[in-house]
């Protein structure tokens, strides 16, 4: 488990990413802050720590507010890479 000043203020605040997979048609990423591109083969969104792909095919995003996005479809795979 990472250490840390600024890993505890995320966590204490509710800043971590969370992704839940249903399947293989939901996903749904909280704490997302930015769309950065969307179509219907891919979502690639950004939280405060990660950029997180999804790809897969009919993608829609049916709902994103301050939480977070969920995107339902046929999804194929989810990409992680840290924010540097």
């Amino acid at each position: 488990m990472p250490g840390g000043i600024i890993y505890k203020g995320r966590h204490l605040m509710n800043l971590d990413t969370q992704i839940q997979i249903t399947g293989n048609r939901e996903v749904l990423t909280e704490c997302c802050k930015k769309i950065l591109e969307f179509n219907d083969i891919m979502v690639k969104v950004r939280t405060w720590d990660l950029t997180v792909m999804i790809w897969g095919s009919d993608l829609k995003v049916n709902d994103y507010n301050a939480s977070g996005i969920y995107v339902c479809g046929k999804i194929q795979s989810v990409e992680l890479t840290e924010n540097g």
